[in-house]
């Protein structure tokens, strides 16, 4: 669902500056990260964690408003999963948020760190982003900034197994499900109004968005843009009604085609058989809600671009 939050100027302007504060405060109070995980005591075939992490709030003065900043520690279990099967991992998560007494900031600073329990396997990494709220759901972080008014809600996901950022798009994505595989492929479409303005440090001209298709670590990116035409100023900036269409008996669509399942692979899969469906965008436009569809085919784990359908007169599709 796209989320539309108002703010006023203050603010607005106000949330830019403690972000960066809070930031800037994490970087200099401590190493990168935050502490590594390691038993502290072991006793009888049992590890216990701790360390002398705690939860904090501070009040203060700032500009003759009171200032509020919250520090929350707290642990989580999660099971990550790779090719071998589930792995459980220890995750110490610490949260902080800056705000006045009398409003709500939705930026907060998470750090992460992560360490294997109970398993032959080692997985130890450290993380930190600026999000509204996070879950832990098909293998990853899912990092979720809320946009404000007039903008689209920005999402990223961090890998369980590395803690490094695998993809991102604006507010909602797309997902390539194999049977009795944890692991996802994502698709999505960042647009140019995910707030934070992703797109802007790539200096595309006519730049309309850029389609990712997450798989294994890797990440294949198209670059959508603008051709001028007579329609060029109707076409909206805002991320396109987007599904995943099955191009054969080979895959099947559900969840609306939000989710494509490679119905005839197994665990022994191959990069080489992630093929069979396309993903497809509708573009509304115009007086008379005209659209405009374009089917980009996924062969081989990847977007298959010189096989895209769209009117040529409107875009141009450029691999990245």
């Amino acid at each position: 669902m796209k989320k539309i939050i108002n703010y006023s100027p203050t603010v607005y302007v106000f949330a830019l500056y403690i972000t960066a504060a809070l930031l800037l405060l994490v970087s200099c109070k401590e190493k990168t990260g935050t502490p590594t995980l390691s038993p502290s005591e072991t006793s009888g075939g049992t590890s216990l964690y701790a360390d002398t992490a705690t939860s904090s709030v501070k009040v203060f003065d700032q500009n003759g408003k009171v200032c509020i900043q919250q520090s929350n520690t707290y642990y989580e279990v999660i099971n990550a999963y790779d090719r071998n099967g589930k792995i459980p991992l220890l995750l110490k998560i610490k949260k902080t948020e800056l705000c006045f007494a009398d409003s709500i900031n939705k930026e907060k600073v998470y750090e992460i760190a992560a360490q294997t329990v109970l398993d032959k396997k080692t997985i130890s990494w450290q993380t930190q982003f600026v999000a509204t709220q996070v879950e832990f759901k098909d293998n990853t972080i899912l990092a979720t900034k809320e946009g404000g008014d007039g903008e689209e809600d920005f999402i990223k996901r961090f890998s369980l197994l590395t803690g490094k950022e695998i993809f991102s798009c604006s507010y909602g994505d797309l997902r390539v499900a194999i049977p009795n595989v944890r692991e996802k492929r994502f698709i999505g479409f960042t647009s140019l109004k995910a707030t934070t303005n992703p797109l802007a440090e790539l200096k595309e001209e006519n730049l309309l968005g850029v389609i990712s298709y997450a798989a294994e670590n890797t990440i294949h990116r198209i670059f959508l843009k603008l051709k001028r035409s007579k329609v060029n100023t109707k076409i909206p900036t805002s991320t396109p009604d987007m599904v995943l269409v099955p191009l054969n008996g080979n895959t099947t669509a559900i969840e609306d085609g939000k989710t494509i399942v490679m119905m005839r692979l197994d665990e022994h899969y191959s990069p080489a058989d992630i093929s069979d469906f396309c993903m497809k965008l509708t573009i509304y436009y115009g007086d008379d809600n005209e659209a405009t569809d374009i089917t980009i085919p996924v062969k081989h784990d990847k977007f298959e671009v010189s096989a895209a359908k769209f009117d040529h007169e409107l875009f141009e599709i450029i691999q990245h």
